[in-house]
């Protein structure tokens, strides 16, 4: 999404939802303690089973792993044959490349690719790296129940996002997502997500299932948790162009 998008998209969504589309202090300052419970590890992997399933077709079984230190994540699979080798390496959110075993090189991905399906997913790359939301947007609360927050997501001024509006139901114990529902400048719902069966190592916690809906083309990839650790050493050379080629 271009800048001159985002701004129409932020005025659009104001007309649209005007009681809960303007950021406030209060949403801010949850969105800010959600990004901080998400980020309270150094470092972090995680083994997953994606169960993908595009309109149409049948499911898909793969094999992924998923480290990050700070802000540098690095995607892996395993599985299946075709799939074996392939890594998506983000440096920041403007810089990512990809290694395909096919060409056998380094490509730099643009950011609007990165918005983009990845790899057949629901997910896109963006939603997979995503780990703190404060930065892109701002954030309002719109209401609460026994058990959660609602928070309603804007794009900060001139910031380039994948979604207009992002809507999030934050649970009160952990203050971490349990749904996410995603949209267009036009109000027209994108993806949903929802994030379950938490567990927790220490202080930082983590869902053993997520499932990312597409609501306009039908699939659905589900991503199941099958191991994960909490700060392990990960060298910083693991994050890095020349890595991805070995």
């Amino acid at each position: 999404m271009h800048r001159p998008v985002v701004l129409v998209a932020a005025a659009v969504a104001a007309l649209v939802y005007p009681t809960s589309a303007v950021a406030d202090s209060a949403g801010d300052q949850l969105l800010a303690e959600m990004d901080a419970a998400m980020n309270r590890a150094q470092t972090l992997v995680f083994d997953f089973e994606v169960l993908n399933q595009e309109a149409g077709k049948a499911e898909r079984t793969m094999a992924m792993k998923s480290s990050r230190k700070a802000r540098k994540h690095l995607i892996e699979f395993s599985a299946p044959a075709d799939m074996k080798g392939t890594k998506f390496l983000v440096l920041s959110p403007t810089e990512r490349y990809v290694f395909l075993p096919s060409f056998g090189k380094v490509r730099r991905i643009a950011g609007a690719a990165a918005e983009q399906d990845f790899f057949g997913l629901a997910y896109s790359a963006d939603d997979l790296t995503t780990t703190a939301y404060g930065p892109r947007y701002a954030a309002a609360r719109a209401g609460e129940d026994a058990t959660t927050w609602r928070l309603v997501l804007t794009p900060k001024a001139g910031m380039d996002t994948p979604y207009a509006r992002i809507e999030i139901a934050v649970d009160k114990v952990r203050k971490l997502p349990g749904e996410l529902k995603y949209f267009d400048a036009q109000g027209k719902q994108l993806k949903a997500e929802t994030r379950t069966g938490y567990s927790c190592e220490g202080n930082v916690c983590s869902p053993a299932a997520l499932t990312m809906v597409d609501s306009v083309k039908g699939g659905q990839t589900r991503l199941v948790r099958k191991s994960w650790q909490v700060n392990p050493s990960l060298p910083d050379d693991r994050f890095t162009k020349r890595a991805l080629e070995k």
